[in-house]
């Protein structure tokens, strides 16, 4: 996978400039740390997995962003790096909670899909604000309910999605 000096950007990615600083951040430095943390039975980065997929809307990324913001997620900057079967990293990661200190969250992981789409992937999960260790690994973890629920908040924002 080739890199550029914008934080590890994937050759294949055609708008470095739409990815925010966080995500060229940590684009940059969560392989690394895993490499590290890997060999000790720990991880920064894994593979998404297809039961998490979405759908796909047809929107730029930058384009995007503001549908997020409005059904109330957050950019999530403590989340390992996800990189999709094919390899590409990872172009944003955001989190949905009903409170700070709310037990679970819905975190959604998106890709860029050409220029002009983005695919969403979602699952839902304790939040680590509230519960580091059963966050970390992945205790209550549950990809059919953060699938359904972000199906379902892109629906009700009359945010258009196909499912490939």
């Amino acid at each position: 996978m080739a890199t550029n000096n914008d934080g590890g950007v994937d050759s294949r990615d055609h708008s470095a400039h739409a990815l925010d600083w966080t995500t060229r951040v940590r684009r940059r430095v969560l392989p690394t740390l895993h490499r590290i943390k890997e060999p000790l039975g720990g991880f920064a980065q894994c593979t998404m997995h297809p039961s998490e997929y979405v759908g796909t809307v047809q929107r730029e990324l930058g384009e995007f962003r503001p549908d997020l913001e409005a059904m109330e997620f957050a950019p999530e900057p403590i989340a390992s790096l996800k990189v999709h079967e094919d390899g590409r990293q990872s172009a944003g990661s955001w989190v949905r909670r009903q409170s700070p200190l709310a037990k679970w969250q819905l975190h959604v992981t998106l890709f860029r899909d050409g220029r002009d789409a983005v695919e969403v992937f979602a699952h839902r999960e304790h939040s680590w604000l509230r519960h580091p260790y059963k966050h970390y690994t992945s205790a209550g973890w549950d990809t059919a309910t953060g699938v359904e629920r972000m199906r379902s908040l892109l629906s009700d924002h009359d945010v258009a999605f196909r499912i490939d």
